[in-house]
């Protein structure tokens, strides 16, 4: 990392958390270089995988709120 992108990193730290994450944002859109077809291609072949998943039984499907409960619980386990 080159000393201007090692002062660019510590001032942007010094940031608050909201600005912090505009930049991080702005800064991903730059370098990326899937396009929006891409990614929906993508998500598509991903949503037949996790569906197959589901059709052979090697998955189960979690309503959100149980998910987010289960979550809930093992962070809480584990912070203890």
């Amino acid at each position: 990392m080159t000393a201007t992108a090692k002062n660019i990193l510590e001032d942007a730290l010094a940031l608050p958390g909201d600005d912090r994450c505009r930049i991080a944002e702005l800064l991903l859109d730059s370098v990326s270089t899937d396009t929006t077809e891409e990614m929906e291609a993508a998500w598509a072949v991903e949503a037949v995988r996790r569906a197959d998943e589901l059709e052979r039984g090697d998955a189960k499907a979690l309503d959100g709120e149980s998910f987010l409960e289960d979550l809930k619980a093992k962070f809480q386990s584990t912070a203890r």
